[in-house]
This record gives structure tokens, sequence and C-alpha cells, in this order.
């Protein structure tokens, strides 16, 4: 009889930023295929910043690992908006990053990590959790939906030209 190993889901810390930035590269080769107009191939956040990041107050990362193995992180900072003459105050929790290494995938880290974003949501007494996600991002849409996120605010857009990246 074999087992699998159980995932883990633990709080980040600097000494699994390079871990995080090989999964955040994973995670934007999926949006150059996706909008090669908009994201540039190795477009990630330095190891410094993520560094800063895992350390600094209602900036949060947790990381996903299998036996010794990082497999998936989330990152996710507190968003406090004070109230305007025509919105309340409000309390946040921005599920900025998140990406599952591909080879893993359907084996429940990524509700592993989604658990451990939502025991921080409560635990900072935020009124919602929010997340961007792309359009072409099918999968990614698919598996938010499944976890109970449904459309909060939408971005449309009319391409007036195709950017030249090339000129510089």
């Amino acid at each position: 009889m074999t087992t699998s190993p159980t995932v883990v889901v633990r709080r980040a810390t600097p000494h699994d930023v390079a871990d995080i930035v090989r999964l955040a590269l994973e995670v934007q080769d999926v949006h150059v295929a996706g909008h090669p107009d908009l994201f540039k191939p190795g477009g990630v956040e330095p190891h410094a910043e993520i560094a800063t990041r895992v350390t600094t107050p209602g900036q949060f990362y947790w990381v996903a690992t299998l036996a010794d193995d990082t497999v998936g992180y989330a990152y996710a900072r507190l968003v406090v908006e004070p109230e305007s003459l025509w919105r309340y105050a409000s309390r946040l929790l921005l599920l900025d990053q998140m990406g599952v290494d591909a080879r893993h995938r359907s084996r429940g880290i990524g509700e592993a990590l989604w658990g451990a974003v939502r025991e921080t949501a409560a635990a900072e007494a935020v009124h919602r959790v929010v997340l961007n996600v792309w359009s072409f991002n099918r999968g990614a849409r698919r598996f938010y939906e499944q976890l109970g996120f449904t459309p909060f605010q939408e971005r449309l857009a009319f391409a007036i030209e195709a950017p030249d990246h090339q000129s510089g």
C-alpha cells in the first residue's frame, strides 16, 4: 500500500523566496501565453521585494509543501478603504497571487492554500476576500468559482491599437 504525502501549508519565511519566485514565474508564463501583448516573459518581483513583504505586517505569503517540495504559494495583503461620500469604509484581504506547480494540480493544494487565506481573513476581521482573475484563464476562474467566489466588479477593455513593445 502506498500513501501520498500530505499537503502542509504554512506562512512563508525569507528562506522560501526562491521557491515563490519559481512558482510565480510559472504563473507568469500562463499570463504571457494568454496575453502576450500585456505580459512580459520572466516578469516577477525581485527576490528582495518578496523577502521584505514576507515579514511586513499586513502582507501575507503562504507556501504549500508536499514532503520537502514547495508546490504552491499564495500572497495576499490587507487593504483598508476609508469611508467616502459614496462608499462605506471597507476592510478586505486582496488575494493578489496564487499558484500551484502544474505537475501537482488537482491534488487539493489550491484548496489548502485557500484555507490558510480564509483563516487569516477571519483573524484579520475583513469584510471580504477579493481577487482579480484574467478572463482568458478559464481554469483559474473555474477553481475560484468552485471555492465560492462570485463576480464582484468587472473591467472591460476596448483596444485602440496593439502596442508595439519592440520599439522600446
